[in-house]
C-alpha cells in the first residue's frame, strides 16, 4: 500500500539518504531531520530498493511509532521477527522504526534487541525529527552497539533542487564552495549563467515565500502564488507539537517567531529578546522532567534541535571559537517558516534584504558545516560566523577555520553600498571575498558581486 501511494506522488525530488544506507551488513543508522521533510518517504524509497536487491518482502518491517507512540516498542520488534521465522523468513532482516522518538526510552528497547542477538545481524534505520532525541538515545544509549551505522540528516530541499522541480530548463547546480565561486572556475561558471539570472531570480521570490518541505515545493512546481494555508499548517503544527512535547509554553515560542522575523539579519542578544517580547517564558501547562523553556536561550535551542531555526555566533577574537557570551544573529532553518511568522504578524512588512541574508546563511552553512555536525544541532556552527571588524562593525558571514576564511557580506540593494567591500578585502588578504547583490556581477580588485540567485544556485 505504501510503494503504491508513493507512485502516486505529484513529484520525485531527490532522496540522496536512500542511497546512503548499505543493505549488505548490520548496523543500526539514523535518519534525522524535521518533521514533513519526507524521512518516511526515504523509508518507502528504501524498502523500494531493497525489494529491488532481492531483499524478500516478509523481511521487511516498517513501524509508523508516531501514531503508536507509547506502544511497548520492544514487543512489537519482536512479535515481527518473530512472524519472519514461522513465514520461513530467513537471511538478514530490514526493521524501519519511523519517528522512534515519539515512543519514550525507545533507545533501551533497540539495545536490548541488539544486545540479546534478537537484531544482531540485521539493518535498523531509525528516524526522528529532534537531533537531541536521537544523539541522546544513538550515541549515549547506545555506544559501540551500532555497527557500521550512519547518521544521515535529511533537510528541506534547497534553492538548486527547488530550480531543478520549478524549472526544468535551469542547468543542474556545480555545487561549489564560496572560495570557488571566487576563483577562475567559478567566473566561467557564472558568466556562461548569466542568461539564466533573470529566470533565477523569479524562482528565488517563490522559493523565499515556499521554501523546501515537498508539499511547498508540489505547490510551488504546480504554479501556486502562495503556499496553501495546509502547507503552512504542517510547519506551523510541527513546531506546536515540537514545543507541547517537551513542555514549553506555546505563546511564549510564537511570540518568539514574530521576535526572530523582527530581528532577521540583526544582530541579537537573549536579554534583548526576552525583554521585546513581551511573553513570559515559563513552562506550558504539560511541564515534563528536565524539559526546557524558562528562558529564551533555552527556547531557540530546542526549536534549533528541531531544525526549526539556526543561530550563528560572532567569532570570539583571536580564537577558533563563537563568543557564546555576545551578541548573535538567528534565522528561519526554513523559507517557510518565515512566511509562517509573517502570517502570524500580517501587519510586519517583509525586509526582503533580511529575508536573502537568511537564505545566504542557510546555503553557507548547508555548504561548509561537515553533515555530521548538521545532524547535531543548528545551534553552534563550527564553520560559519559573523565578523566583528576592529571599527565595531561586521562581516555577515565567514567560512572556514583560521586561518581558511572565505567572507561573505550580503548586499541585496540596487545600488549596493561597496565602501565596505575595499575594507574586507585589506582585513582578508588572499582570501575570497563575496558581495552578495541583487543583480550585479562583477570581479573587481580583491572581490566579486554576485547576485544572490546565481549563488544560492551555485553553491548547490
Amino acid at each position: 500500500m505504501h510503494l503504491t501511494r508513493l507512485a502516486t506522488h505529484p513529484i520525485c525530488l531527490p532522496a540522496e539518504a536512500v542511497d546512503q544506507i548499505p543493505l549488505d551488513r548490520p548496523a543500526i543508522h539514523t535518519l534525522r531531520g524535521p518533521r514533513q521533510v519526507g524521512k518516511s518517504t526515504d523509508l518507502k524509497l528504501l524498502v523500494r530498493r531493497a525489494l529491488h536487491e532481492g531483499h524478500a518482502p516478509r523481511s521487511i518491517c516498517y513501524l509508523s511509532l508516531d501514531v503508536l507512540q507509547d506502544v511497548a516498542l520492544a514487543g512489537v520488534v519482536d512479535a515481527f521477527l518473530s512472524l519472519t521465522r514461522l513465514s520461513g523468513g530467513s537471511g538478514r532482516r530490514l526493521v524501519l522504526l519511523d519517528e522512534v522518538t515519539a515512543v519514550r526510552h525507545w533507545q533501551f528497547a533497540v539495545k536490548h534487541a541488539w544486545d540479546t542477538g534478537v537484531i544482531h545481524d540485521d539493518i535498523v534505520v531509525c528516524t526522528g525529527s529532534s537531533a537531541a532525541d536521537l544523539r541522546a538515545g544513538a550515541a549515549e544509549r547506545l555506544p559501540g552497539r551500532r555497527g557500521e551505522g550512519r547518521d544521515v540528516l535529511v533537510l528541506p530541499r534547497g534553492f538548486a533542487t527547488f530550480t531543478q522541480v520549478a524549472a526544468a530548463t535551469v542547468p543542474v547546480s556545480p555545487c561549489l564552495s564560496p572560495a570557488q565561486l571566487a576563483g577562475a572556475d567559478g567566473r566561467a561558471v557564472l558568466e556562461e549563467m548569466r542568461v539564466f539570472a533573470p529566470r533565477l531570480d523569479d524562482l528565488l521570490r517563490t522559493y523565499a515565500r515556499f521554501g523546501g518541505l515537498p508539499a511547498a515545493v508540489a505547490e510551488a512546481a504546480g504554479g501556486a502564488f502562495e503556499p496553501s494555508p495546509a502547507t503552512t499548517r504542517i510547519v506551523y503544527d510541527s513546531l506546536l507539537r515540537e514545543v507541547s512535547r517537551r513542555g514549553a509554553s506555546e505563546p511564549a515560542a510564537i511570540a518568539l517567531l514574530e521576535r526572530v522575523m523582527r530581528s532577521l539579519g540583526s544582530k541579537t542578544n537573549w536579554s534583548r529578546m526576552a525583554r521585546e517580547m513581551g511573553v513570559p517564558m515559563g513552562p506550558g501547562r504539560r511541564q515534563q522532567p528536565h524539559s526546557k523553556g524558562d528562558t529564551v536561550r533555552d527556547y531557540i535551542e530546542l526549536l534549533a534541535a528541531g531544525y526549526f531555526l539556526l543561530v550563528v555566533y560572532f567569532w570570539k577574537p583571536d580564537s577558533d571559537s563563537s563568543a557564546l557570551t555576545n551578541d548573535k544573529k538567528v534565522y528561519f532553518a526554513d523559507p517557510l517558516l518565515h512566511t509562517v511568522a509573517h502570517d502570524l504578524a500580517p501587519g510586519l512588512a517583509v525586509d526582503t534584504p533580511a529575508l536573502i541574508e537568511n537564505l545566504v546563511a542557510l546555503a553557507l552553512y548547508r555548504r561548509c558545516e561537515p553533515p555530521a555536525r548538521q545532524a547535531e544541532t543548528w545551534a553552534l556552527p563550527d564553520r560559519l560566523h559573523v565578523w566583528r571588524t576592529a571599527g565595531g562593525g561586521e562581516v555577515d558571514f565567514v567560512c572556514g577555520l583560521r586561518p581558511d576564511l572565505d567572507a561573505v557580506e550580503v548586499r541585496y540593494q540596487a545600488r549596493p553600498d561597496l565602501r565596505k567591500a575595499g575594507g574586507m578585502a585589506r582585513s582578508f588578504p588572499g582570501r575570497p571575498v563575496i558581495i552578495v547583490t541583487r543583480d550585479r556581477l562583477e570581479w573587481r580588485g580583491g572581490y566579486v558581486l554576485i547576485p544572490a540567485a546565481l549563488l544560492l544556485w551555485a553553491l548547490g
